[in-house]
């Protein structure tokens, strides 16, 4: 076979990126790899490879299918009778004379490794375009991988039977180094050129490290195209396409991860293909778009939803803010409606109730009135601990010193105004200190003010706080106890 023909196959899969299963790249490679350059008499082993045959357009059941079969390239350039490649001008003549025949669907039949980057997204867009046309599937019948699950992305609808394999959403790259194979022949090669990159990717030499870079970020540029379009055709996010990790998929697992749509065997997915309609086909998109949805975000928290979805949060806030405000408007009717059965009960007769209201009323606000007289008390005692604490009046004389200034001048709106208070105490001690009543002197030491005994004014204290409270509870109807 003539050393051009082989040359020309490695030029489609040398230094370029490829979407194709590793394996496949690796048959092709063995195949070429130590045969450009060798003599003609070395035979050519071919037994790795099959012829593939274009078949017609259209079936008895009225339904177009187009072969896509083999490893998918651009174009063949006659390479088509040594190892059954199948070019996208191919597969794209076909998509259009079915879209212009009188079959009422296409079947896409894939069982291929994929193939070549270049030429394939263009194909891909043309499919996906024609989405409305007429129902368009895709059946992996068994492997639909790479480049060709690209094509099968696009459709409507993908299918494939229970052993079909799917996926492999990933772009590879090879450069060639065979400088140690010239070496064996003893020839060298000297490139002349002019630009630093002329001869990044020679085959003649090992693959320096900027060449290696660039030829990556190619790789790169090829799977960030790949996965958006992929993440487009099925209605999934990018990040799930890329979680894959161009991972292969068979069956149900296909299925579940929302690169397929069902498991059926090849005729069934005709026969399918034979009776459904546009609406068919939108309503079942639809319903597969919703379960992978409803998937997606049945996990995620609050921070999540308003990064990702913020819409559907803004959605369920305010759905939830409506329920809410319903659930607190009927809680309210409800009180309200219970209240005012209950006030026409009272006005209707039912005076014990309410007079036992008001007794318990009374009794609360007496009980109040005694708890705030104590904090206040609590309050005013605390500062005069504090104060005398730090004072030399003699602690014999403290209660007589209290005596002379009253908390309850000091108190505003049941409230104790402490500052005031606290500076009426530190004058009180102040005049006591000025006139010689401290632990140093020897004396009882007396004020010369009026002092009433200790014991009088506690009694007369603890009165008052009961005919207050005495006094309050019979003002809210009930009776002064008889002492």
């Amino acid at each position: 076979m003539e050393k051009a023909i082989l040359t020309r196959l490695a030029s489609k899969v040398i230094n370029t990126p490829l979407m194709i299963l590793p394996d496949k790249l690796d048959v092709i490679l063995s195949v070429i790899g130590n045969r450009i350059g060798v003599s003609d008499n070395i035979d050519l082993i071919t037994t790795e490879f099959q012829v593939a045959e274009r078949k017609d357009v259209g079936s008895p059941s009225n339904v177009s299918v187009i072969p896509v079969h083999g490893s998918l390239v651009y174009r063949t350039h006659g390479l088509n009778t040594l190892s059954g490649l199948t070019s996208y001008d191919d597969i794209r003549n076909d998509f259009n004379a079915a879209l212009e025949s009188d079959s009422e669907s296409i079947v896409f039949d894939i069982d291929s490794p994929g193939g070549e980057a270049r030429g394939l997204m263009d194909l891909v867009d043309e499919i996906y375009n024609a989405r409305g046309e007429k129902p368009i599937y895709a059946m992996a019948n068994e492997s639909a991988f790479s480049a060709a699950y690209a094509i099968a992305s696009a459709t409507d609808r993908i299918f494939l039977s229970r052993t079909a394999g799917v996926g492999s959403v990933g772009v590879i790259a090879v450069h060639m180094d065979q400088s140690k194979y010239d070496e064996k022949l003893g020839v060298k090669f000297t490139p002349v050129y002019a630009g630093a990159r002329k001869t990044d990717l020679n085959p003649h030499q090992p693959l320096s490290s900027e060449a290696k870079g660039i030829l990556q970020d190619e790789v790169a540029e090829h799977y960030e195209l790949f996965t958006q379009t992929v993440a487009r055709n099925r209605g999934m996010k990018v990040s799930q396409v890329k979680a894959t990790e161009a991972g292969l998929f068979t069956g149900k697992k296909a299925v579940s991860i929302g690169f397929a749509d069902e498991v059926r065997p090849f005729a069934l997915v005709v026969g399918i293909a034979g009776k459904e309609t546009i609406e068919t086909i939108h309503n079942a998109r639809s319903d597969q778009a919703d379960k992978q949805f409803n998937e997606e975000v049945k996990d995620m928290n609050f921070e999540q939803l308003s990064k990702e979805h913020p819409e559907l949060l803004a959605e369920i806030v305010t759905k939830t803010t409506d329920d809410v405000t319903k659930e607190l408007s009927d809680k309210f009717d409800k009180e309200k409606t219970d209240l005012e059965d209950k006030l026409a009960q009272e006005r209707d007769g039912r005076s014990d109730e309410r007079k036992e209201s008001k007794k318990e009323i009374a009794a609360l606000q007496k009980s109040e009135a005694i708890r705030t007289e104590k904090e206040l008390k609590s309050d005013a005692k605390e500062i005069w601990n504090e104060k005398l604490s730090e004072s030399t009046i003699p602690d014999r004389l403290n209660d007589k010193v209290r005596n002379q200034v009253s908390h309850e001048d000091f108190i505003k709106d049941d409230q104790l105004d402490t500052e005031a208070f606290g500076k009426a105490v530190d004058a009180e001690i102040e005049d006591w200190e000025s006139r010689g009543i401290t632990s140093e002197t020897s004396g009882f030491g007396v004020s010369v003010k009026d002092v009433e005994g200790e014991n009088a004014k506690l009694k007369k204290e603890d009165q008052a706080d009961e005919d207050l409270a005495d006094e309050m509870f019979a003002l809210s109807g009930g009776k002064k106890e008889v002492k």
